[in-house]
């Protein structure tokens, strides 16, 4: 009995949370899939699959999924890439870095055993197709041992690695970070790469952080869904926090309004959407807009408006009678 007390004491220990928690929590950067400013997902993608297990002999590559698996919106339907297999998507509408996150990318973990199931990528972007940058990315996560299959994972010890929030949230990444490259142009973005984190230990096979730390993710996963699940690309339009001129929406008190109640406008707008805390859209309505009734949830929302081609937005709280 002592040694099971000890255990659980120190497992929860195993490594030093230092980023981000997962999708879903307070102070979370994750983007949900259903988030508005998504403007539009990858539709031209390229696959190079890895091998299921690196080292095997048998040379057999991951094979779940297909490319088209990782064009559209993410839908928890993904192309797995084995170990080191990489997936390269191109953009015609260039992307730019613009205030915040430009870009998430989103895989399929899952919670488990009180902590997640996270399986990690390497992501790189170009300007030209030729020169690749990579975003730095750390992890804290302990070496001491092998993170085997379904083992205890949390988001707070990874940085800059795609695959770090549970579906259906996506990791978020911001072009401002290598606005130094001088191969890079970060107003015109073009492709995008991830790349599966071998996640072994072993220093045969490992890969390492760009503080020269070995990244331990779940190995081996010696079965087809093997290495990283990429579920979808999504490329954000606009930063909610850019848009500092807000159309001024007259609340019924000040910024609460009552469930149910009228949400009115001082101005006419042609759109007008309603977020809630978790980056669903609750409603979206188009036309000329004056007034909306309010979710009949309780909380924390989110309205974007769009008038004569501009985003803004203003945040509400929802109470009840």
């Amino acid at each position: 009995m002592k040694h099971l007390v000890l255990s659980f004491f120190l497992f929860p220990l195993i490594a030093l949370g230092q980023f981000d928690p997962a999708g879903g929590k307070a102070g979370s950067k994750a983007v949900h899939r259903d988030n508005s400013s998504i403007s539009y997902w990858g539709d031209s993608l390229v696959i190079q699959r890895g091998p299921m297990q690196i080292g095997d002999s048998s040379g057999k590559l991951a094979s779940t999924g297909t490319a088209n698996d990782g064009i559209g919106k993410a839908d928890n339907y993904p192309v797995s890439l084995g170990d080191g297999g990489s997936a390269t998507y191109y953009f015609k509408e260039g992307i730019r870095d613009i205030t915040g996150p430009d870009f998430v990318v989103f895989e399929n973990g899952f919670s488990w055993i009180g902590g997640y199931f996270l399986e990690l990528a390497f992501v790189e972007v170009s300007s030209n197709g030729t020169d690749f940058i990579r975003f730095p990315a750390i992890s804290v996560a302990d070496t001491a041992s092998q993170i085997e299959n379904l083992s205890y994972m949390e988001c707070e010890w990874y940085h800059n690695l795609a695959g770090k929030h549970q579906a259906p949230y996506g990791t978020p990444f911001d072009l401002n970070e290598l606005k130094d490259s001088s191969k890079l142009d970060v107003q015109n973005i073009h492709y995008i790469r991830v790349v599966d984190v071998v996640g072994s230990i072993d220093k045969k096979y490992a890969n390492r952080d760009s503080k020269n730390n070995i990244i331990n993710d779940p190995w081996p996963t010696n079965f087809e869904p093997g290495g990283f699940d990429l579920d979808a690309v999504g490329v954000i339009k606009f930063a909610l926090s850019e848009h500092e001129q807000i159309v001024n929406i007259r609340l019924i008190v000040g910024n609460l309004v009552l469930a149910n109640g009228a949400i009115r406008l001082t101005e006419t707008v042609e759109t007008l959407t309603i977020i809630d805390a978790l980056g669903k859209t609750v409603l979206h309505k188009n036309g000329i807009i004056n007034e909306i009734n309010a979710p009949s949830s309780v909380g924390y929302f989110t309205v974007v408006i769009q008038k004569n081609n501009h985003i803004y937005t203003e945040k509400i709280c929802v109470i009840s009678e």
